[in-house]
């Protein structure tokens, strides 16, 4: 089992790799210092798809077990992946 800060090591990776492909694109690590502390999630989109392709090859590359995916998967989508349906992203 992987640590709780490797896992999290893992989920950012996701995250940089989302934002990078996301619409518009945009540095994740930028983006945290630009919003601070408030939601920004809802300014960018990436089709459902790929941000799935995504999270399984990261954790492919990482081996992670059934139940460490699953963990990713859930932090990662119920936090601060980019919306999933471009009708709702907000501009600005």
């Amino acid at each position: 089992m992987k640590s709780k800060e490797k896992l999290w090591d893992i989920c950012l990776e996701i995250y940089r790799t989302l934002y990078k492909e996301a619409d518009p694109s945009e540095d994740f690590d930028e983006a945290c210092a630009k919003y601070g502390g408030e939601q920004f999630y809802d300014k960018y989109y990436l089709d459902n798809d790929r941000q799935y392709e995504i999270l399984n090859e990261i954790c492919k590359k990482y081996k992670c077990t059934k139940r460490e995916k699953c963990s990713i998967e859930l932090t990662v989508m119920l936090g601060a992946a980019p919306l999933t349906i471009k009708e709702r992203v907000k501009n600005g």
